[in-house]
């Protein structure tokens, strides 16, 4: 790319890129027109209406990347971190916080948080009334959103979802026996709740399930079509896998329904020993790639989206689904498809512009395994409504023009 985008009024023409439309199509070399915080206009050869023309000869030209598990309640908890660090410097235009807040916090996100993020924020409400607020064991005293039962309360949970519905698009649940004062009727209350205020707002709901006292089975047979099952690839012994790698009949049985199975990689919930066999032998691929970004792991394993996206490439996922899989697949998991997700004409001018390098690239997983890739993404510039701005590299550090 030759310079800087910059914002000008009559928008912004994009040629010379690899277009990945988030449909998991193949790419096409077409241009994008932007106007009015919309794209106007996708196509071969578009001429110039006066607009900027940004040159992006070698780029990836793709919608703006959705994250959908991330932790952005900042100044609340031991885990949040600014919309900033997830956002629009790593190429990620909307993001879904999931489960920070409960009905006792959530005001505070609404009124302060998502009102001064430039990006798109939204949020799952915890069932705990408390959130997800503590339950580090390098924090004590260790206390996590289910250390009584009595946090997964259904009614109030139920009124600040119809108090604030645009922004809270459904529920979550953390089962870890831990963070449930390793009780197992507390962790029941959250498992039952969290169905129930589901039902009760017509919403999804996420669930974390990860070294619980709850079978896994039960879990996978409960979820409904629509319903998402996060930290797919995690290493406690409770996971989907069986002792050779290969998916439970239970996890088969809830894809065919139309659960969604994502990433959330997280500090703790993504290792090599697991995504290899399942992704490489089994191929049970994610139907979305998430981050589970929080102040843990932005430093290291995670960093960023599309370090995540990195290593689905290195597993073999090809190149349009790992696009698919933080745009598209996300957006629908959001319900939220008909206004971002795709370059298409009329959706919100939401634009992320990678480069797709190759070299030997490290890539840590949550029990501090790394393997040597030979390809990466990294974000470049990104468009939020038609505004562009830079992004920066892995490290920090703002990328080269």
């Amino acid at each position: 790319m030759n310079e800087s985008p910059t914002n000008l009024p009559n928008g912004t023409l994009i040629r010379g890129g690899t277009v990945h439309d988030g449909t998991g199509g193949p790419a096409r070399k077409v241009d994008v027109r932007i106007a009015n915080g919309l794209i106007a206009e996708v196509g071969p050869n578009l001429a110039s209406r006066g607009e900027q023309v940004i040159d992006a000869a070698g780029l990836i030209v793709a919608p703006g990347l959705i994250d959908l598990h991330v932790h952005v309640f900042s100044g609340i908890g031991l885990y949040s971190v600014d919309p900033f660090e997830a956002g629009l410097r790593t190429g990620v235009t909307t993001m879904l916080d999931t489960g920070t807040a409960g009905a006792l916090t959530y005001a505070n996100m609404a009124r302060f948080i998502m009102p001064a993020a430039r990006e798109d924020v939204f949020a799952l409400l915890n069932i705990s009334m408390i959130g997800c607020i503590q339950g580090h064991p390098d924090f004590p005293p260790f206390m996590g959103d289910l250390n009584d039962g009595r946090h997964a309360d259904v009614r109030s949970a139920v009124e600040c979802v119809n108090r604030w519905p645009e922004r809270l698009v459904g529920m979550k649940v953390r089962l870890t026996s831990g963070l449930a004062n390793f009780d197992e009727k507390n962790e029941w209350a959250g498992f039952h709740g969290v169905f129930e205020a589901a039902e009760q707002t017509s919403r999804p709901c996420m669930i974390h399930h990860a070294a619980s006292k709850i079978p896994t089975e039960a879990v996978l047979k409960a979820l409904r079509p629509g319903d998402t099952y996060t930290h797919l690839y995690n290493p406690h012994p409770d996971h989907c896998f069986d002792q050779h790698g290969a998916p439970l009949d239970a996890l088969f049985e809830a894809r065919s329904r139309g659960v969604v199975f994502d990433v959330g990689h997280g500090v703790g919930a993504f290792a090599w020993r697991v995504a290899e066999p399942a992704c490489q032998k089994f191929g049970f691929w994610p139907d979305t790639i998430s981050t589970d970004l929080h102040h843990f792991n932005l430093k290291g394993p995670v960093v960023d989206l599309p370090t995540t996206m990195s290593k689905f490439l290195y597993l073999g996922m090809p190149l349009e689904q790992v696009i698919r899989a933080t745009t598209s697949a996300p957006a629908a998991a959001l319900r939220m498809e008909s206004r971002f997700g795709t370059l298409r004409a009329g959706l919100q001018a939401d634009v992320v512009l990678l480069r797709h390098e190759r070299g030997k690239f490290p890539l840590e997983d949550a029990e501090g395994q790394i393997r040597h890739s030979p390809e990466r993404l990294v974000p470049v510039s990104v468009c939020k409504r038609g505004d562009w701005s830079r992004c920066t590299g892995s490290l920090g550090e703002p990328l080269p023009e």
